[in-house]
């Protein structure tokens, strides 16, 4: 199974903002583990087990989410998106080329405000290029966006990947009007 992992599935803020409930369901298992080890079963009901089952799989379930990974694997030829923690793979999404299989490299200059920094009334904003993967038709007037990505090293990587897999082809976005 050939794979590659590229880059973070969210970006600093949100894991900021996930963190939040992460950090309270684990607390809350915690204290409810240490319930369980300070007492006598016979003293603990069987709500406090299925609280203490439920608060530990969503938080753990919470934190593998907030550090996942975005990525790519060929699977018996076929090619998978996949959201990945520490090796592991917990979801993925079959990308399944219609009528073609081709590719091109979109480049885009963007720029984000941070709202949340500017309280003082200075503008903190920042420019960044965008290169977006998408899969194009035949004539190239139809196009599916698989994957957006900030670094040109990613990018490169995931170019030469696609290729490799012998799934998908690289060409030139050039729409054929006829």
């Amino acid at each position: 199974m050939n794979k590659i992992i590229l880059k973070d599935n969210f970006e600093f803020k949100q894991k900021a903002i996930l963190l939040v409930p992460t950090f309270f369901f684990l607390y809350f298992s915690s204290v409810g583990l240490q319930t369980f080890l300070n007492h006598k079963i016979e003293e603990l009901n069987i709500t406090f087990f299925i609280m203490l089952f439920i608060f530990s799989i969503i938080g753990i379930s919470l934190l593998a989410l907030t550090f996942s990974k975005v990525g790519f694997k060929v699977l018996d030829n076929d090619l998978y998106k996949i959201l990945s923690f520490l090796d592991f793979n917990f979801y993925s999404t079959k990308i399944n080329p219609k009528d073609s299989k081709i590719f091109s490299i979109l480049y885009k200059k963007a720029f984000q405000r941070n709202d949340y920094l500017s309280a003082g009334g200075a503008d903190v904003s920042y420019n960044f290029a965008i290169q977006d993967f998408v899969l194009l038709s035949q004539n190239h007037l139809e196009k599916e966006s698989i994957i957006r990505l900030n670094s040109e090293k990613h990018s490169d990587k995931l170019k030469i990947f696609l290729e490799e897999s012998g799934k998908l082809k690289y060409e030139i976005y050039s729409p054929n009007f006829q």
